[in-house]
């Protein structure tokens, strides 16, 4: 179960916040919000739940996504100035 908030963060910066994280497992997203500080620590019957939905999603490939047509290609990859 140490590993679930880790799976949770993830999840959370994939998807891109926790509230999408909460509808994919149907609960409050405060609660993600405790599980992933520590703060709670869910059921053992959740987490067995859960954590399949959260490893399915996270090797399931995601389609890129679509450059905006009045974009130019350099503007997609673009790189944090140092």
């Amino acid at each position: 179960m140490h590993d679930f908030p880790r799976l949770l963060l993830s999840a959370s910066m994939t998807m891109g916040t926790p509230l999408a994280v909460a509808k994919l497992l149907n609960v409050q997203p405060k609660l993600v919000y405790a599980w992933m500080a520590g703060l709670e620590l869910p059921s053992a019957a959740h987490v067995d739940a859960s954590k399949p939905r959260l490893e399915h999603f996270l090797r399931t490939p995601k389609p890129a996504l679509p450059v905006h047509p009045r974009r130019r290609a350099f503007d997609a990859h673009l790189q944090l100035v140092r």
